[in-house]
């Protein structure tokens, strides 16, 4: 890619961080240029830009919607001492189960120490484990 296709990318990307690769590869077609998606990636990790995916949600159907919204009109006014005792969750909500928030953290900390190996990634596990405090 010329500098100048690079700086059409970076701008682009600056402008809409929402921009696809898509996007940008037909944007650079118009302008001549022939690339693929893999050199777009690359051309912005060398310009210290990231790309990411959207985030996967699970698919509502109508139902999954109402069993939501009748859960949190039920319990908008609960104290927190009663969330500790909830089990009964709406569906398709991993969002509301603390199971799944626990598990991020838990991701989060061990990518951070970059085990190297399988012994060094259970040994950080335990070890980050026992750092999450239990409240």
């Amino acid at each position: 890619i010329s500098p100048r296709g690079v700086k059409m990318i970076t701008r682009t990307v600056s402008n809409n961080p929402r921009t696809t690769r898509v996007d940008l590869v037909n944007d650079l077609q118009r302008a001549g240029t022939k690339v693929t998606k893999a050199t777009i990636s690359n051309t912005l990790r060398r310009q210290g830009l990231k790309s990411c995916s959207a985030r996967r949600v699970p698919l509502l159907k109508p139902v999954h919607v109402q069993a939501r919204l009748k859960f949190a009109r039920e319990h908008l006014d609960d104290p927190e001492e009663d969330w500790e005792n909830v089990l009964e969750w709406p569906s398709q909500s991993p969002d509301l189960n603390p199971i799944e928030n626990l598990w991020r953290e838990l991701k989060v900390r061990v990518a951070q120490r970059q085990p190297q190996n399988i012994t060094a990634l259970e040994e950080i596990c335990m070890e980050e484990w026992a750092k999450i405090p239990a409240t």
